[in-house]
């Protein structure tokens, strides 16, 4: 509401209260929006005020009183569950009340103030976000409360990353998501954090490797079941000896064009089922004792440098492999499907980026029995199918920007229409043909 000026309360409001029942109030882009919101709120259990930049600014009239005086802060830390404060530097003052008991969830957003982070933030605190709060230098220094379960840092480019001791007293953190932030952070410290299972890091500029951290744990790793990695430009290396998380289950390295070279010993993952590699320019080599044995989906793109090795690979014996993408990498295609390195057990196989590919030559999709789906996206040069055909198996295929080919494929006309005919359900572009 853009011309919204001022919440008046209604007439009699010590006799009756405006909202004694009421447990969330959302105030979101009413950007002229300033003054007295309802002073008694004894049951809010969620707060959120987004994009309100004067509510609460200063003395800009004479009877603008401060947040602590117009809002019953004794009944907020007995009932406040869920804060989130985004682009309001008016709503700081709530932050300085004194700890809000009863909060779990705490979400601040655009704050340039460098002390937005109390020194004592509620005991009972499971999630806590901190986006774009440029101005953020520290944590507080008695830390985090160790009920946190969540913890998300977006564009905090400023902050100081959190000391060992920090890490360790979160006992129960299981999702830790660090985007764009703490450039002065050069080595992430592994297996530190007691219970750790899922972590995201993006875009920090200076980290050059991640390691097993001083002080670190190796049994705390075995909680590790996520690990991903995007963006990070002067990463170079990875723990030495491989990652020593036996339970990890999903890995990503993605955009990270200076790492010349993933974890080793990666065969040892056991229980990996998803990996993803991608963007990365300037790795070699990897896998050379062997691809993770129980991958269901292998994801690579964009590793210019990257030859695929029968020897080392071993994607063939991976039996419970059953999705394989492939983007950007077209000497990888070419020898995949060259060579049939393929396991028979593939259920579905993308193939998109591949700006000078002009055919898919080779034997290497019609010894996949198994596959049903395949997906063809942004083959600007591709003209031809195997001449040997398409998998009798195939139940869907789709291709879409990759101009040639689909008109090559045009029903009953283009010239590649019969190696594509007996497939039930067809996709070009936008027209699905069954």
């Amino acid at each position: 509401m853009p011309e919204w000026v001022e919440w008046l309360p209604s007439p009699g409001r010590g006799q009756c209260p405006d909202f004694p029942r009421l447990e969330k109030l959302v105030l979101q882009s009413c950007p002229k929006l300033r003054g007295n919101l309802p002073d008694y709120l004894p049951r809010l259990k969620k707060l959120q005020v987004s994009d309100c930049g004067v509510l609460h600014e200063g003395a800009t009239r004479s009877r603008w009183i401060p947040w602590s005086l117009i809002v019953n802060a004794e009944s907020l830390r007995q009932s406040l569950q869920d804060l989130k404060i985004n682009g309001c530097p008016g709503l700081s003052s709530l932050l300085e009340t004194e700890t809000l008991s009863s909060l779990s969830m705490l979400d601040i957003q655009i704050f340039s103030r460098t002390d937005c982070l109390q020194p004592h933030l509620s005991s009972r605190l499971q999630k806590l976000t901190l986006h774009y709060c440029g101005s953020l230098l520290s944590f507080p220094r008695n830390g985090l409360p160790t009920s946190l379960t969540y913890l998300c840092i977006t564009s905090c480019r400023r902050l100081e990353f959190l000391s060992h001791e920090m890490m360790a007293q979160l006992t129960s953190l299981r999702r830790f998501e660090l985007f764009w932030s703490c450039d002065s952070l050069r080595s992430f410290p592994l297996g530190v954090f007691p219970k750790l299972s899922s972590l995201q890091i993006w875009g920090i500029k200076n980290l050059e490797s991640l390691s097993i951290g001083e002080g670190a744990d190796v049994e705390n790793l075995t909680h590790l079941d996520s690990l991903s990695i995007h963006h990070c430009p002067n990463l170079v290396s990875f723990a030495h000896g491989g990652l020593p998380t036996p339970n990890l289950s999903s890995f990503t390295v993605y955009g990270c064009e200076n790492l010349k070279l993933l974890p080793d010993r990666i065969h040892t993952l056991t229980a990996l089922r998803d990996l993803q590699i991608s963007g990365l320019p300037n790795v070699e080599s990897f896998a050379e004792g062997g691809l993770p044995p129980n991958l269901q989906s292998f994801r690579i793109g964009s590793c210019e440098k990257l030859r695929p090795s029968v020897e080392y690979w071993g994607l063939q014996r991976l039996v419970s492999l059953r999705t394989f993408e492939i983007s950007g990498s077209e000497n990888v295609l070419e020898t995949v499907l060259k060579e049939q390195l393929l396991p028979t057990t593939l259920h579905t196989l993308e193939i998109y980026g591949m700006k000078s590919l002009k055919s898919l030559e080779g034997k290497g999709l019609q010894h996949l029995p198994s596959l049903q789906k395949l997906e063809i996206y942004k083959c600007d040069s591709l003209e031809s199918l195997p001449k040997e055909g398409l998998p009798a198996s195939l139940s869907y295929l789709s291709i879409d920007i990759c101009p040639s080919l689909m008109k090559r494929c045009q029903e009953k006309t283009g010239e590649e229409w019969s190696k594509i005919a007996h497939i039930p359900c067809i996709r070009l572009g936008g027209q699905v043909i069954i």
